[in-house]
């Protein structure tokens, strides 16, 4: 029998996103998707995925990868569109192949993932369920990643999904986490969100700074760079704007209304408002751990 989920007003922040991750939630989810694709054109371009992934590959012509908690795709697709990863080969000349495996806790998620893959990406194994409960192969994978996807891992249950992460990977191989950090949008909106919304209660989401110290209290070696940027909407596309905004809180019973006359939150909302648009400023981190990394020098970006 399957678990349903609560009303929105009633469920907690991962009922709500787990909600909003199913048909039911496919309009908000395009809507929210009409903005939030440029975070992951940002990370293309951060990290030089051809050449990392060429490296990992160790010549044989595979590599195996994780996409953890892989919502809908828009990481690999924007890969795909916006780096040289579709021409990926081996010092020979001949095919890389990227062996992809899919977690989330929503079939939906996954499925609509598995669409989009395309080459060099290979679909392989289906995984749904919680990074909490998941139980991957010891030392199987090259390269894992979750991009903008552990929002909704408590923070006290981090270390025990970065180890879970550890246990996946290879001796040498290579996690990737791209979570907004304190200062960005995604944290300070769902902070204010839960003040003013449901009265300070809630779980609050977890930020790059709950998964660096995560990834320091299992023993990884770090490295990271922050992504500056902002979202910016027409102040006069209100429908735009509130399924937006509606997205970043996994609750579109709330009306954009109730949400610009809340407390805190409608006090935040209003200093996002410039130049007749709302910019929502995007911080960020990612987060690249691993076991030895002196050999990783694949930013673009300089520290």
């Amino acid at each position: 029998m399957s678990r349903s989920l609560p009303s929105a007003a009633d469920a907690d922040t991962f009922d709500r996103s787990c909600a909003h991750w199913s048909a039911d939630g496919r309009v908000g989810m395009d809507n929210f998707y009409t903005y939030a694709t440029v975070d992951y054109r940002h990370l293309a371009g951060l990290i030089d995925w051809t050449a990392l992934m060429t490296s990992l590959s160790k010549q044989t012509g595979v590599l195996q990868l994780a996409d953890i908690a892989c919502g809908s795709g828009k990481f690999p697709a924007a890969l795909i569109e916006h780096t040289k990863l579709p021409e990926l080969m081996d010092a020979e000349g001949k095919a890389i192949q990227v062996l992809y495996d899919l977690l989330d806790p929503s079939t939906f998620a996954i499925e609509e993932a598995a669409a989009l893959l395309k080459s060099p990406f290979v679909e392989r194994d289906h995984y749904c369920c919680r990074l909490q409960d998941w139980q991957p192969k010891p030392s199987t994978y090259d390269l894992s990643w979750a991009t903008h996807a552990l929002y909704c891992v408590p923070a006290e249950e981090m270390n025990k999904c970065i180890s879970i992460i550890k246990g996946g990977m290879e001796s040498n191989g290579i996690g990737i986490v791209a979570q907004s950090n304190r200062c960005g949008h995604y944290i300070r909106f769902y902070e204010h969100f839960l003040d003013s919304i449901h009265g300070g209660n809630g779980m609050r989401f977890s930020a790059a700074e709950d998964v660096d110290k995560a990834a320091e209290n299992v023993g990884f070696e770090r490295q990271s760079r922050t992504l500056n940027y902002e979202t910016v909407i027409d102040e006069n596309d209100r429908q735009a704007l509130e399924s937006y905004l509606q997205r970043c809180a996994f609750d579109d019973s709330i009306a954009l209304d109730q949400m610009l006359n809340s407390g805190s939150l409608g006090q935040y909302l209003t200093t996002t408002k410039k130049q007749g648009a709302y910019r929502f400023q995007q911080s960020v981190d990612v987060i690249v751990f691993g076991n030895d990394l002196s050999l990783f020098n694949f930013w673009m970006q300089d520290e």
